[in-house]
């Protein structure tokens, strides 16, 4: 059996972290009263690139596992539609629990419809995991000159023409963003998978990112000449933009050669992820609501706009410890589930195949 590589879980840890943080230094007009823009924080700047990549990662990594399974079937579909179900009645319930109890402010209509503010990307890698092993086949049966160029086309059609609008719902331009990337993802791990392993391409790539993400610190700094944030401007605080793609994919190269013996700490914490993912928005909603708008409503002081991040943080924890409580009980649900739609499957088989039978 293959051992599970710590350095992939590290790696999601952290970019967990960096997608908390992304949304919390999104609400500067409910904490800070619009004194202050997400490109005022010097944080934010520097660490715009990992903090934006880590959807575009994710779906790298996703798609990496998917092209290197020995087994191309819709049973990992089935399993995580389930698991999407559980998720979704325990985000109802918590959002519930949070407007009746707190008064907090949650559309419950837009949670029963689509479930959390950011649950798009669950709802575009259902579709995605349901046409994977079409997806991976596809690109085994296509040369990889031309599988290539159809990868890069959708990339261009997604960066030139589609705007994808990630805040409630999911749209065209989120699957097409996901697919593209995904894609890209299969294509590496079928036809690049030694090349990535080459010292040049490893020190190559880890130019690339350094330079990228160095890239807005010096941006801001010239913003100071020339009054023109080129970050803004070039999309740098969007996951499915051109540079944080670029950079995904080379850092996807990077931590795709650390290998790191697993233990059970990161195993478990990275089992929790996903639905820190999908309830983060819950408790960060309910501590900006219920806490930080009131410490920071009307500050002037660009230092304690910096403490978004540390804010992320404490969200991140709460989420985390939200996540180790339900993972188990979910675990438990979605396991008897699997089992009874399987049962359920071979059972309705067997009694079309012996009306075959009858028949003839």
């Amino acid at each position: 059996m293959k051992k599970r590589n710590a350095a992939l879980d590290i790696f999601k840890i952290f970019l967990s972290i960096m997608v908390v943080t992304c949304h919390q230094f999104g609400k500067q007009d409910l904490i800070f009263n619009n004194n202050f823009d997400k490109w005022d924080s010097w944080f934010f700047n520097i660490f715009t690139v990992l903090i934006t990549s880590p959807v575009p990662i994710f779906i790298l990594i996703s798609a990496y596992l998917a092209a290197s399974s020995s087994k191309q079937n819709l049973n990992g579909f089935f399993k995580l539609g389930i698991d999407t179900f559980l998720y979704w009645i325990i985000c109802v319930a918590l959002v519930v629990i949070l407007v009746s109890g707190l008064n907090i402010d949650i559309s419950i209509n837009k949670t029963l419809i689509f479930g959390g503010r950011d649950w798009w990307y669950l709802w575009s890698f259902l579709i995605i995991k349901a046409i994977s092993p079409i997806l991976v086949q596809g690109i085994k049966n296509l040369n990889k000159i031309v599988s290539s160029v159809g990868i890069l086309f959708i990339l261009v059609i997604r960066f030139a023409f589609i705007k994808s609008n990630n805040k409630e719902l999911f749209d065209a331009g989120s699957i097409i963003g996901f697919l593209s990337v995904y894609l890209v993802g299969i294509w590496m791990t079928l036809y690049w998978k030694e090349q990535m392993k080459d010292k040049r391409v490893i020190k190559i790539s880890l130019v690339v990112c350094c330079l990228l993400i160095v890239l807005p610190l010096i941006f801001k700094i010239m913003k100071y000449g020339i009054d023109v944030n080129i970050s803004d401007l070039a999309g740098f605080d969007s996951p499915m933009t051109p540079i944080p793609v670029i950079f995904s994919i080379f850092a996807f190269i990077l931590i795709s050669n650390v290998y790191i013996e697993s233990n059970k700490v990161t195993t478990l914490i990275a089992k929790t992820l996903l639905p820190v993912y999908l309830f983060h928005f819950a408790f960060e909603i309910t501590m900006n609501q219920l806490v930080w708008s009131k410490v920071f409503r009307g500050t002037n002081s660009l230092a304690l706009y910096e403490l978004n991040f540390f804010i992320a943080i404490i969200t991140w924890i709460i989420t985390e410890c939200f996540a180790l409580v339900i993972i188990y009980p979910h675990e438990f649900m979605s396991k008897y589930l699997n089992k009874g739609l399987w049962a359920t499957i071979a059972f309705v088989k067997n009694k079309y195949n012996k009306k075959s039978l009858a028949k003839n």
